[in-house]
């Protein structure tokens, strides 16, 4: 799901935000990077509570996903 924000400077060139990365970005007090990826605890993507979402590196989310997929949770 995506929110219109014209304003951000992450917005795609129709001015949209993924909902998932404001919400993070307003639990912090910045904007995130581009290098930062907005991982859902549970799996699933509609989920966009706070307690369900975590920031992480690209690398630590690959690496997150490898031992997911390893251990057989994906």
């Amino acid at each position: 799901m995506r929110q219109y924000q014209l304003e951000h400077p992450h917005a795609n060139s129709r001015g949209y935000v993924f909902v998932h990365r404001l919400v993070i970005e307003k639990s912090v007090g910045r904007y995130l990077t581009r290098k930062e990826e907005v991982h859902h605890l549970n799996g699933d993507k509609a989920d966009n509570r706070l307690e369900n979402l975590v920031a992480l590196t690209h690398a630590e989310h690959m690496g997150l996903h490898y031992l997911m997929r390893r251990e057989g949770h994906v």
